[in-house]
């Protein structure tokens, strides 16, 4: 399943993401957690499912290059 929002849909979600951000005066430590909520809010939780999937191959990637310096050290 391909987890990926195209560009011309998410770009306007995140550049209103970002206007919203500034005009509500958002900084500091609440910028990610409220870019995150409101772009996953406007894209439908794609954005969200996008993240997870991205978080879930990373560790897929990492857990092989583990096993394969483990191969090379042992």
């Amino acid at each position: 399943m391909n987890f990926e929002v195209a560009p011309q849909e998410i770009d306007p979600i995140i550049a209103e993401a970002l206007a919203e951000m500034n005009r509500r005066g958002i900084s500091g430590k609440a910028v990610t957690p409220f870019l995150l909520a409101r772009i996953a809010e406007r894209s439908d939780g794609r954005s969200l499912a996008a993240n997870i999937e991205g978080v879930v191959n990373n560790a897929a990637i990492a857990a092989r290059i583990a096993d394969c310096y483990a191969r090379l050290v042992t």
